[in-house]
């Protein structure tokens, strides 16, 4: 059985897009500050990005038709919760 697809206004397109953008976007904008920190403080904010990249794909599979709607929510849920056990790992003691 083919689930039914969802069809998308230009509105709404144009959203799903915009919101892909932006997610680009805030990555670009911290990936010179990843550059400025020494190497054993990198990586939790390496992989927050790497989890902001993920989720601007989900974003552009969406647009694509290649997921359902209920299937980028369910990414989008489990990405806030990653970012927010990755915002409750105890930093290292200088």
């Amino acid at each position: 059985m083919v689930a039914r697809q969802h069809r998308l206004s230009w509105r709404q397109h144009r959203a799903v897009a915009r919101d892909a953008d932006f997610l680009d976007g805030v990555v670009d904008a911290q990936l010179e500050l990843v550059r400025q920190l020494p190497f054993d403080q990198r990586d939790e904010l390496a992989e927050a990005l790497a989890v902001l990249v993920t989720l601007a794909e989900d974003h552009r599979y969406y647009l694509r038709h290649w997921i359902s709607r209920r299937e980028l929510r369910h990414r989008v849920e489990r990405a806030l919760v990653t970012l927010d056990a990755l915002g409750h790992v105890p930093t290292r003691a200088a």
